[in-house]
């Protein structure tokens, strides 16, 4: 085995690294700050990551993006979730989508979407699961026909009309470019009778609804949105009818992954950040680090955090090698990364004592963001029950190649 990070690897956590210390951190509890969800999105952050190279990490090289390995995503979403975890949500919505950008579009649909999103530099993009009825269990756990799940798409002729509502949506309202789930056939399950439809903002019938206001992730936008007679041309439909379940198990093979790495750089902030301020308070003569009971708490965040990582590498190694157990792993990253994240932030709560609750200091904030990731991109809930489920299955693969 080898750990060390490839010069490619390398020189996108510098950049990163850079922008979250330089960029990001200096005025992110201003911005955290600020009383509305649409002045909060950040971008002049976006824009600036784009002249990096960050926002098309996942676009192919052909259509001038980076294409960058599920691996190298990973470590670039944790190191600008050290300064932000909203902005690198904001910008891991965009990279989830390489695969379905290099893999599940045609080529008539490339040349028709992607040269759009590489020339705008605040494009974003998002994808349209969630709604007022359907949530985690829109993840596959729960399937069948009577699942609350009510945007349709009916053909009609060369297009394909779609209603319903979405809410919740990661960059929702704000991106350009949304990959919506609609039912074809209603009277199937979501994996047998939900498809996937290719549509920009600008389609006449999507509507856009509002910002959903919240305590965590407050730089990244959840929004709310409609399709009310929404007519997209059939060439919109991705990959084919009925076939949505294919968009997470061949297209997104390293979601799960990516999303575990954001959250695990707060754990990282917090850890960085009650550290140094041990290093720092001094009572009883000597600095609060040297004192057993921090010290038990410093060494229980610096283990915790660095096994997650290890747990989220190898499902990003294995999701690059589109190794069947990439899934299931990266399932059990994202639990095992947002409680170890969260259990970072509440230790360093510990270490801070009564200035953690302070606007003077960021761990109240890290507290917030990461409480929210155990229940982003499926409950925790869900996932176990569905990493359980895979690992029951007589077909289950070995997680660990053998």
């Amino acid at each position: 085995m080898d750990f060390n990070l490839n010069e490619e690897q390398a020189r996108w956590r510098a950049t990163a690294r850079e922008f979250a210390e330089q960029v990001i951190k200096p005025d992110v509890l201003r911005r955290d700050r600020l009383s509305t969800a649409a002045e909060r999105i950040p971008w002049d952050w976006i824009r600036g990551a784009d002249r990096l190279g960050m926002r098309t990490l996942g676009v192919p090289k052909v259509f001038g993006g980076a294409g960058t390995d599920i691996l190298t995503l990973c470590i670039v979403g944790e190191e600008l979730a050290v300064g932000d975890l909203g902005f690198a949500v904001i910008m891991d919505q965009c990279w989830k989508m390489g695969h379905i950008l290099s893999d599940a579009m045609t080529p008539e649909q490339q040349k028709k979407f992607i040269p759009r999103f590489v020339k705008d530099p605040e494009a974003t993009l998002a994808i349209g699961f969630t709604e007022p009825g359907a949530g985690s269990d829109h993840q596959g756990y729960h399937d069948s026909p009577d699942i609350d799940f009510r945007t349709t798409a009916v053909r009609d002729g060369d297009s394909y009309v779609i209603n319903g509502t979405k809410r919740y949506v990661s960059n929702g309202c704000m991106a350009k470019l949304y990959f919506i789930v609609a039912r074809t056939d209603p009277s199937k399950s979501l994996r047998e009778g939900g498809s996937v439809f290719i549509v920009p903002s600008d389609t006449p019938g999507f509507r856009a609804g509002f910002f959903h206001e919240k305590s965590s992730q407050r730089l990244a936008t959840n929004g709310t949105f409609h399709l009310e007679n929404c007519r997209v041309p059939a060439g919109n439909l991705l990959v084919g009818e009925g076939l949505m379940s294919r968009l997470r198990a061949e297209y997104m093979p390293g979601s799960k992954a990516e999303a575990a790495a954001t959250v695990l750089g707060v754990g990282r902030a917090a850890y960085e950040y009650a550290l140094q301020f041990a290093k720092e308070r001094v009572q009883g003569g000597k600095p609060i680090a040297q004192l057993q009971a921090v010290a038990m708490m410093l060494g229980q965040m610096a283990m915790r955090l660095d096994a997650a990582r290890l747990q989220i590498w190898k499902a990003a190694w294995l999701a690059d090698r589109k190794q069947p157990e990439a899934r299931t792993l990266g399932l059990l990253a994202k639990v095992n990364a947002s409680e170890a994240a969260f259990e970072a932030c509440k230790l360093a709560s510990e270490v801070l004592g009564g200035a953690a609750i302070m606007y003077d200091h960021p761990v109240e904030k890290y507290l917030r963001d990461a409480a929210s990731f155990l229940h982003s991109d499926g409950t925790n809930q869900v996932c176990l029950l569905r990493a359980a489920q895979a690992l029951s299955s007589e077909t289950s693969p070995s997680l660990y190649g053998f």
